[in-house]
């Protein structure tokens, strides 16, 4: 579609998905363009869903200076679960991250977006990964 422009609510991190949909809820919508797609098995999106704020190995991966003060919008990471319609949009700006909860990703277009399939986790043991 043609001038169609998607935005959400972001809000800086806080600890459960529940707790940003709740906070953001009174918030401004802001546009948006995805930059990247991390996907994740529904267990690992399950377990950041419940614990958003402990750092994971992904976060290096997103946007820095996610948001661009002329356009108003943040440049972002879609990070969602391989089965599912639900992701989290998530960039880095000031030291802090942002995300934004969205329930219906099949709005966006990701045709030309590159995908990462990755776990919430590293490898225990990278160096027999790696020999495999």
């Amino acid at each position: 579609m043609s001038g169609f422009e998607l935005r959400a609510k972001f809000y800086p991190r806080v600890p459960t998905l529940a707790q940003l949909v709740e906070e953001a809820q009174d918030g401004v919508d802001y546009p948006f363009t995805v930059q990247d797609v991390l996907v994740l098995n529904r267990r690992d999106f399950d377990q950041l869903s419940r614990n958003l704020d402990k750092g994971y190995d992904f976060e290096r991966m997103l946007p820095i200076d996610g948001y661009d003060f002329v356009y108003g919008s943040f440049t972002c990471t879609l990070v969602m679960p391989a089965s599912g319609r639900d992701g989290l949009l998530m960039t880095k700006y000031a030291n802090q991250i942002f995300a934004a909860y969205l329930p219906d990703c099949t709005l966006l277009d990701l045709t030309d977006v590159p995908q990462q399939c990755i776990s919430l986790y590293p490898a225990k043991h990278p160096q027999r990964e790696a020999e495999r």
